[in-house]
């Protein structure tokens, strides 16, 4: 008798689509914010706003073709996309994310002021404060609703659904959590925000390993990111 999980019968996509779909968001990310680059070689946070959105888009676009080429055809029976229409249990979820954000912040204090990285934090906020209401108002859904919908497809659903097929689920959730928080080293501004990353990607994949659907690391994910996004709009 086949003990393997359902979403395993008639797959045949793999890590290589799961980098195919990363690369998808990011040149699509890249492609949008080009335009918006200034004389210093800097994007504003418009040109972030947009980049934000097209990046996402573009990774949920095409996780959808890759399910339907490759999968069972949805982002539901192929990643575990689902919806908790129960209101209370999804609020205690984006509770238990803004609680993890907080221990990952305190995971990374001691980072940031060792390197002396206060300011350098702090410029990133100023920068978004100085930013137009519509581009704050754009920024929270694309920062809260948005990219955990797109990075807990790309990072719990397929990665870790992926790696599942060959590892234990306990080193599937460790590995996919990793890259999570090394993808975000790309980033100058978020680097030291590494051990933070990390936390998030293991309570992330264990939720949706035990859960077998990504709807807690989706509110989780929102959860973390309100902390980060309540400093851009306020």
């Amino acid at each position: 008798m086949d003990s393997r999980p359902a979403w395993t019968a008639s797959v045949r996509w793999g890590l290589p689509d799961v980098l195919i779909a990363w690369i998808a968001g990011v040149v699509a990310g890249v492609i949008v914010a080009a335009p918006f680059v200034n004389a210093a070689g800097k994007v504003p946070p418009s040109g972030i706003a947009a980049s934000l959105y097209a990046q996402n888009i573009g990774i949920v676009v095409a996780l959808v073709f890759i399910a339907r080429m490759k999968g069972r055809g949805s982002l539901g029976a192929d990643f575990g996309l689902r919806v908790d229409a129960h209101v209370l249990r999804s609020l205690g979820w984006v509770a238990a994310g803004v609680g993890v954000a907080l221990v990952g912040n305190l995971l990374v204090l001691p980072l940031t002021e060792l390197a002396g990285l206060d300011d350098s934090a702090q410029d990133v906020v100023n920068q978004f404060e100085a930013a137009s209401p519509l581009v704050k108002g754009l920024l929270f859904p694309g920062v809260v609703l948005l990219a955990p919908i797109a990075e807990e497809l790309l990072f719990r659903g397929a990665l870790l659904r992926a790696l599942q097929r060959r590892w234990s689920p306990g080193m599937a959730v460790f590995v996919s959590a990793l890259v999570f928080a090394v993808i975000h080293l790309v980033d100058p501004d978020t680097y030291y925000y590494l051990p933070a990353f990390l936390l998030l990607g293991l309570v992330s994949g264990w939720r949706a390993v035990v859960s077998g659907s990504l709807t807690q690391s989706i509110f989780l994910h929102a959860g973390f990111n309100l902390v980060a996004s309540i400093l851009i709009v306020t």
